[in-house]
């Protein structure tokens, strides 16, 4: 079992000046995928998990080769799994190709190392779940019989340990920009035999920018108005994507968007009317999803205008084919004068 798990806190502030673009009439250029992938190690055994997306509508990633970096064969599934023969750190490569016959390659190290001594002994694990650069770690390692736990070590990938405590809080450096980090567990028992788990995950931080989807991308209350939000679809498997109003009013207007129900208008502050000139503020969190890590920075898109009503469609980050699809959520809000 793979155990990433990730929220992450994407807030916006939608009252941005007018934009827009042209297109051209011979079409958009194709793009390239953009490779990634995660891994988890315990020990010499280690699982491989493709997080690659291509951005291009319609198009998909058809072919996928991973190399060990020990001279062993190459692998051509989505995910991997490989047991290496000693401790070391070896180059992991995933080559990847899309419908399109376009390619990238991902490659990351690892280190490996091997247990203490055979069993009985541990076996080290742990889950951790973010939101935005604050991080929670859960020790789930396992003890054969005979094995007592003794102590533990974290290391959370940048230069940051933590002896003893779990589970285990730790807040990452501010970022402008999506980052890996590889986080490490070494469990120890009272025979002194020990075992390490390494695994890779990802934070993000909260986003700053807006994509347009037509030429305004304000939310701007040109008029007295009463605001109403509603949940027009979703399409994702995730848990607790949240919809938040931050203001004028503080309001979680949706805090399982994957599943709560659709069609159904919610008043923005009990039905208060808002002044011309309100800019309304909304914080879309996306939330955790079993064993999948978050594959790329989550993105929401606004179309519309007062008059009609906005339109924002959220893609919440989790990779796969044909992914960022912008349809995870689709949320309306409408000013009524």
């Amino acid at each position: 079992m793979h155990h990433w798990l990730r929220a992450f806190s994407f807030s916006l502030v939608l009252a941005l000046s007018a934009c827009g673009g042209g297109g051209s009439s011979s079409g958009p250029a194709k793009t390239a995928p953009t490779a990634n992938f995660g891994f988890s190690c315990v020990d010499l055994t280690c699982t491989f998990i493709n997080l690659s997306t291509s951005q291009d509508t319609g198009d998909t990633i058809i072919a996928w080769t991973w190399t060990f970096g020990d001279n062993s064969a190459t692998v051509t599934t989505p995910d991997a799994a490989h047991t290496y023969a000693a401790a070391s750190t070896y180059t992991v490569s995933l080559l990847v190709i899309d419908s399109q016959g376009l390619r990238t390659t991902a490659t990351k190290s690892i280190t490996v190392t091997a247990p203490a001594t055979a069993a009985p002994g541990p076996h080290a694990g742990f889950n951790v779940s973010c939101i935005s650069f604050d991080c929670t770690f859960t020790d789930t390692s396992t003890y054969d019989a005979g094995s007592l736990p003794q102590s533990r070590l974290w290391d959370f990938g940048d230069t940051v340990t933590l002896a003893t405590t779990d589970p285990a809080t730790h807040t990452y450096p501010t970022l402008t920009t999506t980052k890996d980090y590889t986080a490490r567990l070494t469990v120890t028992d009272a025979a002194g035999h020990s075992s390490t788990i390494v695994r890779t995950l990802v934070v993000a931080p909260p986003a700053t920018t807006l994509g347009c989807a037509s030429t305004s991308c304000s939310l701007m209350l040109t008029q007295p108005a009463r605001v109403t939000v509603t949940l027009v679809s979703h399409s994702c498997s995730a848990r607790h994507d949240t919809v938040v109003f931050t203001a004028p009013v503080t309001q979680t207007v949706f805090s399982d968007g994957c599943v709560d129900r659709t069609g159904v208008p919610i008043s923005i502050g009990g039905g208060a009317q808002f002044p011309a000139g309100t800019a309304l503020q909304l914080s879309v969190l996306s939330g955790t999803l079993p064993n999948v890590a978050i594959a790329f920075t989550p993105i929401l898109k606004v179309s519309g205008d007062f008059t009609q009503g906005w339109t924002l469609i959220f893609d919440d980050g989790y990779g796969g084919p044909g992914e960022p699809d912008f349809n995870d959520l689709v949320i309306l809000v409408k000013a009524t004068p």
